[in-house]
């Protein structure tokens, strides 16, 4: 009887186990169905996005406002017949479409500022081929020059104890907004939040009398390490990002059910081999 009662405690453990890998394997499947690769015909439509938005960063230098207004009304009408899913979030759509309606205002009077404008369709080519082309975005090029922003303003302090900081900001900050809407199509909401405000606590440092120099350095130092995880340059950046909440939670779902299941296998198997022993 008592054995009996120990291998039933035994076949609780079992099914336990083989609960947690169900669930595990649910994840996974979630996962897999929400991360499938868009249709060739939404790929071969957000090319076309592409070429448009390419066509309106050329013509912008130019000041050809007749040319650009004409691209980006045919590019209005694509999107919004465009469907999103697959490619990016809700977020990223939003990203995308209020960019188009900043050179949409770029382009509003005769009198457009041409260096607003080249902003906003710097901003929107980006944005536009973060979308077609996930696996290799132009925007991820823009890391070498926002680390060397960082280092120019850590370099000023240093050399520079007191000095107005705020033009080497303003460069950092130009720099963000033009991959901004690209990166927010790519990356996960978290990590565009953390890097805005990681930028806004930056700026309200510049803008303060008497700030500590060495509390700047201590800034740039962890903006330093956002940037890598922004261009997934996650090597300097996993201090700062918590396992269970990073872009793959499923993995350390899987990983931490695995390690339960691995656990409450041994206990079992240590029960069973004992009360085994002892009854004979």
């Amino acid at each position: 009887m008592f054995f009996r009662i120990k291998r039933s405690s035994l076949l609780m453990v079992g099914l336990l186990c083989c609960t947690l890998l169900s669930q595990n394997f649910l994840l996974n499947t979630a996962y897999a169905e929400s991360s499938e690769e868009a249709s060739p015909s939404l790929v071969k439509s957000a090319e076309q996005l592409n070429q448009i938005a390419t066509s309106l960063y050329r013509n912008a230098p130019d000041y050809n406002l007749s040319a650009v207004r004409k691209d980006v009304e045919d590019l209005t009408s694509k999107v919004e017949r465009f469907s999103f899913d697959g490619l990016t979030t809700v977020e990223g759509m939003h990203a995308l479409t209020e960019t188009i309606v900043e050179v949409k205002e770029a382009t509003a009077s005769v009198q457009a500022a041409s260096d607003s404008l080249q902003h906003a369709s710097a901003k929107l080519r980006l944005a536009v081929d973060s979308l077609a082309h996930p696996d290799k975005p132009l925007w991820l090029q823009y890391y070498k020059i926002m680390k060397e922003d960082l280092s120019s303003i850590e370099q000023r302090v240093k050399n520079e104890p007191g000095t107005d900081i705020t033009t080497n900001y303003m460069e950092l900050e130009s720099h963000y907004e033009t991959i901004r809407p690209a990166a927010i199509i790519r990356r996960q909401p978290y990590e565009i939040e953390r890097f805005d405000s990681w930028m806004s606590y930056l700026k309200g440092l510049t803008m303060s009398n008497g700030v500590k120099q060495q509390d700047i350095l201590d800034t740039l130092k962890q903006g330093d390490e956002f940037a890598n995880a922004l261009f997934g340059r996650e090597k300097d950046a996993t201090a700062f990002v918590p396992f269970a909440a990073g872009p793959e939670p499923w993995a350390a779902n899987l990983f931490l059910g695995s390690a339960i299941v691995a656990v409450l296998a041994y206990v079992g198997y240590r029960k069973y081999r004992g009360n085994h022993q002892s009854y004979f």
